[in-house]
């Protein structure tokens, strides 16, 4: 199978503005890593770019051994803040379902077969008693859950992520981590965060996205490093060691 992300010498930029310098990228099949750094350094881009939603003006980019215009068919896609009101009336299940959209059609009626799909995926993600409810009933955390689960109903081989705890308290951004974990053993796992110290217990690597990019396994993570990729003081924990 060829390789999830291959990236080899990319550059961007909006105008006269650099955003990315001879980027190089290689993720394989089922891995789990988070592209971290500072505000504006290019990480949203780079998922752009990769999602085939921006073309580089140099630079290679393949998804999948293919263009990501093609590619991206496998790559299911959390963003950021999601264009979906929590208050239009929607059901769980009809988010969920959104998500069959383009695999089976483009408009119409869903399928049996859509349908199956959806409940199969509230249920992996421990949702479906749930798929009735509506979006505005759900907690945050559910809300996210569902939303992985419009992401994954469309049987990606890589799931993209861009901050998708930033609004969830401690306790329920374990629970999704937790959730992130299990579905690695299926998927490649790509996940957009800030919070260098907590997604380290959870990813095999870090990618630093700070106008360049490198790529350090989770044990090279330190505040020196951190220092220079943010540049200023933010405190880094390691949880690489297992802890009694």
């Amino acid at each position: 199978m060829s390789q999830p992300i291959q990236i080899e010498n990319l550059n961007f930029s909006y105008g006269p503005v650099s955003v990315l310098e001879d980027a190089n990228l290689s993720l394989g099949e089922r891995e789990f890593v988070s592209i971290v750094g500072p505000n504006g350094g290019g990480k949203t881009t780079l998922l752009k770019i990769i999602l085939g939603l921006l073309e580089p003006q140099s630079g290679s980019v393949s998804v999948f051994g293919k263009v990501p215009e093609i590619g991206r068919k496998q790559i299911g896609y959390l963003p950021q803040y999601t264009s979906l009101d929590a208050l239009f009336p929607v059901t769980a299940l009809d988010v969920v379902l959104m998500g069959r959209l383009g695999i089976t059609r483009s408009l119409g009626f869903y399928t049996k077969s859509d349908r199956e799909a959806a409940h199969a995926m509230l249920s992996r993600v421990g949702l479906d008693k749930f798929h009735n409810r509506p979006l505005s009933a759900l907690s945050g955390g559910q809300k996210q859950r569902v939303l992985i689960a419009r992401a994954l109903v469309s049987e990606p081989k890589l799931l993209l992520l861009d901050e998708p705890s930033s609004s969830l308290d401690d306790y329920v951004e374990q629970e999704l981590f937790d959730l992130l974990q299990e579905l690695n053993k299926e998927l490649t796992i790509v996940v957009v965060s800030h919070d260098v110290a907590y997604v380290s217990r959870y990813v095999e690597k870090v990618i630093c996205v700070n106008r360049v990019v490198h790529t350090h396994p989770v044990s090279e993570i330190d505040e020196n490093l951190i220092h220079d990729m943010y540049g200023e003081h933010v405190h880094a924990v390691r949880h690489d060691q297992e802890q009694e």
